[in-house]
């Protein structure tokens, strides 16, 4: 994992020497729901080879049991049930990933997992006095001018954005986490990203929604781990992107450039989204930056499938 800013060390590392080596007391035991899931198991792992005890819920709907370290105990369930109660016991900190995170849901379910769902996790988390880390997104935003920032008035356009902007309303920010992600890839993500990374190499045809024209802050996994770990310690509400907009036709080429393959393009009629995505990140500059920029990125996803580049 690519090292950014940090604010707390791993716990085997807080412990005091006892004779010629450290020994652990009793390990802080953590809870992450939607572990199993993209952003949450590459959390999981990293937790885990930070010395944490950690327990993952997940209802496998998205997520895939087999990302999982075998060090992490699993336990299958829904936050929209009171499963959460089941295993947060001893927990000190719960990171809460479990979401319905397509952007263009407009269904019931959205709302009960990702309001209903998050107030029975956060108040499972308060009858134990354990911190929650959330991770929110940048669609709270809506069509607001770019760059967003946090204290700009939210005005979400989906049923996505406004069940995760309700769900931050429960919360007090001077005692737990709000991470209001931008659009995260890598590695078994499930980005727009990654859908070319996987399409263009192998000259299949891409069709893109309206003009191509509309622009995203693309962030990569391992910067947004880096940026969750300060919930160890870090309260408040941050925007985790990396302040720059790239037009969905640049990405393409950007993929085309790496792989030499040049894929059909074709343009379908737009779907209700956002034209422009651009995080304002002076916030939580004081404690973290990003360091894979998009091109790393997009050389490190290819990879992951298998691409490799031609000799020179």
């Amino acid at each position: 994992m690519l090292d950014s800013l940090m604010l707390k060390k791993k716990p085997e590392e807080q412990q005091k020497k006892s004779g010629k080596e450290d020994i652990p007391s009793v390990r802080q035991k953590v809870l992450v729901t939607g572990g199993a899931g993209f952003i949450g198991s590459n959390l999981v792992k990293r937790l885990v080879a930070d010395g944490y005890e950690v327990v993952v819920l997940d209802n496998l709907s998205t997520g895939v049991y087999q990302r999982l370290p075998k060090q992490a105990k699993f336990v299958k369930g829904d936050i929209e049930d009171d499963d959460t109660y089941r295993v947060i016991e001893g927990c000190t900190h719960v990171f809460h990933l479990a979401a319905k995170t397509d952007a263009r849901e407009n269904d019931d379910s959205v709302y009960r997992v990702n309001y209903l769902g998050s107030k029975k996790v956060f108040e499972a988390a308060k009858a134990v006095g354990a911190k929650v880390i959330f991770t929110s997104s940048a669609a709270v935003y809506g069509s607001a001018p770019v760059p967003h920032k946090e204290t700009a008035e939210c005005a979400p356009i989906t049923q996505y954005g406004k069940s995760k902007l309700k769900a931050e309303k429960l919360l007090n920010t001077e005692s737990s986490l709000v991470v209001r992600l931008f659009n995260v890839y890598g590695p078994e993500g499930n980005s727009v990203i990654n859908k070319y990374c996987k399409l263009i190499p192998n000259y299949k045809d891409i069709i893109v929604y309206g003009t191509g024209m509309q622009t995203r802050d693309y962030v990569y996994v391992d910067d947004v781990i880096n940026a969750l770990m300060l919930g160890m310690e870090l309260n408040g509400v941050y925007n985790i992107g990396t302040g720059l907009e790239t037009k969905v036709v640049n990405a393409i080429d950007m993929i085309s450039n790496v792989t030499m393959a040049k894929p059909t393009v074709k343009f379908d009629k737009p779907k209700q989204e956002i034209q422009r995505s651009k995080a304002d990140i002076t916030k939580i500059r004081n404690y973290w930056h990003p360091v894979v920029d998009l091109q790393k990125g997009i050389e490190l996803t290819l990879r992951s499938y298998g691409w490799k580049p031609l000799p020179v």
